[in-house]
């Protein structure tokens, strides 16, 4: 590859802020290209990558897969181009809810599981993302908002109608993504779409029983040799819940019993029921400070109500000591160490 073409595979990272930083610094003043194929990753690294383009400021970025998420928005380069054959994925940001759920925001909403303030920050990373999408393309923040929140993959001609990339290539992509793509797509709970070339590559068996005439496009009649099944040991917590060692994956896919999803359904009720009684208690709570005077009551919020509480107690005064007694008569300093003219072993 030549030295002014840095290719980016896989997640986006800080190790990819790095060989970004590398490549820019060593063609500095010099035109450059970067390839694209990346399933997205850390927001914080992409935003010092898209800025880093910007102050490089001759960056030419093709999208030559498909592509999402903080993969799709590093719009400091200064032109963007993409193949027709390849697709952006945009959508909202989410967390990780029951250590192995990821959210949005609206999906929060939805279950009650997080609190305002969860929320909050999710819609101020997509508004963030938003306007970026708008900034660079020909829509509004609501109109691109409204696009994330329907986790569309985008054709290119999409792209170029919500003016995120500049011009369309109209030749096949180099390379289509690899099952190595597909698997980072898995994990990071992207979907992929129906028809689009993500489709699983052909072995080197398929594409024998082709070239032999064997078998047509669709490998009906060829009898494709067994996959390898390994143990997934990664969802700790998962295995840990269904009591297991670890889960049986064939080609990146998990098959569960229905016994198993049974046990991961009756986890979630519970942990609703849990939310749920939360809330309860925290109104139980709330009633009881009430009651201690109009003014609690008044107060919005628990730790508003115990600050009052807590306010009212500080001003009723200390209990004031008694004077010590005065003794009377001289004091005896040596009264613990004299002897006791009675009960004196030597003296008797």
């Amino acid at each position: 590859m030549a030295n002014n073409v840095l290719r980016i595979n896989g997640e986006i990272s800080s190790y990819t802020v790095w060989r970004v930083n590398q490549f820019l610094g060593d063609n500095k003043g010099k035109p450059v290209t970067v390839r694209m194929a990346s399933p997205g990753g850390d927001v914080a690294s992409a935003v010092q990558i898209s800025h880093a383009f910007a102050d490089h400021g001759d960056v030419t970025l093709i999208h030559d897969s498909f592509n999402a998420s903080a993969a799709t928005w590093l719009f400091g380069a200064k032109t963007i181009k993409m193949y027709s054959d390849c697709m952006l994925y945009v959508h909202c940001s989410s967390k990780e809810v029951f250590y192995w759920q990821s959210m949005n925001a609206d999906q929060l909403k939805q279950m009650g599981v997080a609190n305002a303030e969860d929320i909050k920050h999710l819609e101020n990373i997509d508004r963030i993302i938003a306007g970026k999408y708008a900034s660079r393309g020909k829509r509004s923040t609501e109109d691109m908002l409204t696009v994330m929140k329907a986790h569309a993959w985008l054709t290119a001609q999409e792209c170029q109608d919500y003016g995120l990339i500049d011009e369309i290539i109209n030749e096949k992509a180099p390379a289509k993504a690899a099952n190595e793509m597909l698997s980072a797509f898995r994990n990071c709970a992207i979907p992929i779409p129906e028809d689009g070339g993500l489709s699983d590559e052909r072995s080197f068996f398929q594409k024998l029983g082709e070239m032999l005439g064997l078998t047509k496009g669709d490998n009906s009649t060829f009898n494709q040799p067994p996959t390898t099944t390994t143990m997934n040991k990664k969802f700790i917590n998962v295995n840990t819940l269904l009591n297991v060692e670890g889960l049986d994956e064939n080609d990146s896919k998990v098959v569960l019993t229905t016994n198993q999803i049974q046990v991961i359904e009756d986890k979630i009720v519970e942990l609703q029921g849990k939310v749920e009684n939360h809330g309860n208690l925290e109104k139980q709570f709330t009633d009881k400070l009430d009651e201690f005077s109009d003014e609690v009551k008044t107060a919005e919020g628990i730790d508003a109500k115990i600050s009052k509480i807590k306010q009212m107690f500080d001003k009723i005064p200390a209990a004031a000591n008694p004077p010590a007694a005065t003794q009377q008569g001289p004091v005896d300093e040596f009264e613990d160490i004299r002897k006791d003219p009675i009960n004196n072993f030597y003296d008797e």
